[in-house]
Order: C-alpha cells, then sequence, then structure tokens
C-alpha cells in the first residue's frame, strides 16, 4: 500500500538548507497500526507529509498503491490524497464558530455529491465516533476530547483507506488521550490502515508497529507479535 523507496528531503531558505529526510525506506501494508516516534526536529513531520502527499522531495520514490506518487503533477496528487488519506492533526483543524455536523460535512461539500447525501455520511462518521449526539453543537461548546473526535469523523467521512494523525492527543489529558487512542485502534480493527506520529510512548504502545526517526533515519522498526 505505502512504499518509500530512498526518500530524501531537503528544505532551504535563501543560502541555508537542512536535510530533514536521509534515504528513506519504508514499508507499510494495508490495515497496519504503525506509530512512528522520535525526539522534536528528527523527521516524523516530514515522513508523515511525505507519505500523505503533502510535500515534495528531491530524490527517491514513493508508490501509494502501486501508484508512482513522485511522477504525479500536484492536482492528481491532491485528487488521490483526497480519495486515500484523512488527516488527524493537533490543533484539530475545525471551524469553532460552525457547527459540528458542517466542519465534518465540509470535505464533501464541493463535490458532486447531493447535500442529502453528504449529511447522511457526515452523521453517519459521527455516530462511527460516538459523538452523534453533538452534531448540531458549535464546536467552541466541546471539550478538547469531544473536538478530536469531531476531527476524525472529518478524516473518516469520505471512507479513506488511510489514517494519518499528527500528535493527536497532544493537547488531550491522559484520559482522554487514552480514549482516542482506543478509538483510532477501533477503526483499525475495520479495516483503515492508521499512522500516528507521537512522542509520547504510552500513545506508541497503542499502535502494534513501532518506527523511531532520528535525525531523519529510520533508527529501529519493531513489530508486536501476538501471544
Amino acid at each position: 500500500m505505502i512504499q518509500l523507496k530512498n526518500i530524501c528531503k531537503t528544505y532551504r531558505a535563501g543560502p541555508n538548507q537542512f536535510q530533514a529526510l536521509h534515504g528513506i525506506d519504508l514499508t507499510i501494508e494495508k490495515g497496519e497500526f504503525v506509530s512512528i516516534c522520535g525526539p522534536s526536529g528528527s523527521g516524523k513531520t516530514t515522513l508523515l507529509n511525505m507519505i500523505g502527499c503533502l510535500d515534495t522531495f528531491e530524490a527517491g520514490q514513493y508508490l501509494l498503491n502501486d501508484t508512482d506518487v513522485s511522477r504525479m503533477r500536484d492536482k492528481k496528487r491532491a485528487n488521490l490524497r483526497n480519495a486515500c488519506i484523512g488527516f488527524v492533526l493537533q490543533d484539530f483543524a475545525l471551524i469553532n464558530a460552525q457547527t459540528v455536523l458542517y466542519n465534518v460535512m465540509l470535505p464533501l461539500l464541493f463535490s458532486k455529491c447531493p447535500y442529502r447525501e453528504i449529511k447522511k455520511k457526515a452523521l453517519t462518521a459521527l455516530n462511527s465516533v460516538h459523538i452523534l449526539d453533538q452534531a448540531h453543537k458549535k464546536v467552541n461548546q466541546l471539550s478538547g476530547g469531544q473536538r478530536q473526535r469531531v476531527a476524525i469523523a472529518r478524516a473518516i467521512v469520505n471512507h479513506p483507506e488511510i489514517i494519518l494523525a499528527d500528535e493527536p492527543t497532544g493537547q488531550l489529558d491522559s484520559e482522554t488521550s487514552r480514549q482516542i487512542m482506543e478509538l483510532l485502534t477501533e477503526l483499525n480493527q475495520r479495516g483503515i490502515t492508521v499512522v500516528v506520529v507521537t512522542h509520547d510512548p504510552i500513545v506508541a504502545a497503542t499502535a502494534s508497529r513501532k518506527i523511531t526517526v532520528i535525525d531523519g533515519r529510520i533508527t529501529s522498526d519493531t513489530v508486536d507479535v501476538p501471544q
């Protein structure tokens, strides 16, 4: 499903440059639950952005569902991203003054899908993350954990094959973090591939596979073997 081959990424700002990724080789199969860990500045978010087709690279190859992303133009890459990938961010990235339902509907509002069908899909997504009863509340009336559930509902409203979560528990207390990771586990058990970037070892331990990135290189890649 996801295959990175010798990916290198350098950021340039005038005469200065910083190599964020050094020859990354990584394969993630359909249905895996993967955590990517490492200290600040290690390259883990850059790696997630590569997987999410949000950033480009100057060397290497990226295959997503056997499609060579590295050869795609921006529009085709965006279409592939919208069809396959849902994103969950640390800051939720919601419109606080709008309702929960509107926020979840938003990714579909510019599609050719009829409004009635868009609303039905959004309500189904909210039900999947156990927050349907909050559909008509404004986002600014919700707790942090509820907002993250809304963000996850928005991420899955288009039935993506992959969820990419960047520090999804970063603004949450320990109990709410546990609930959010349980929800991501539940979605993974339904067949969705989940990749989580985190600095929290407890969150990382939720995944069945743990990848550590340091200084732009994968330094370990371990899989939990069921007892």
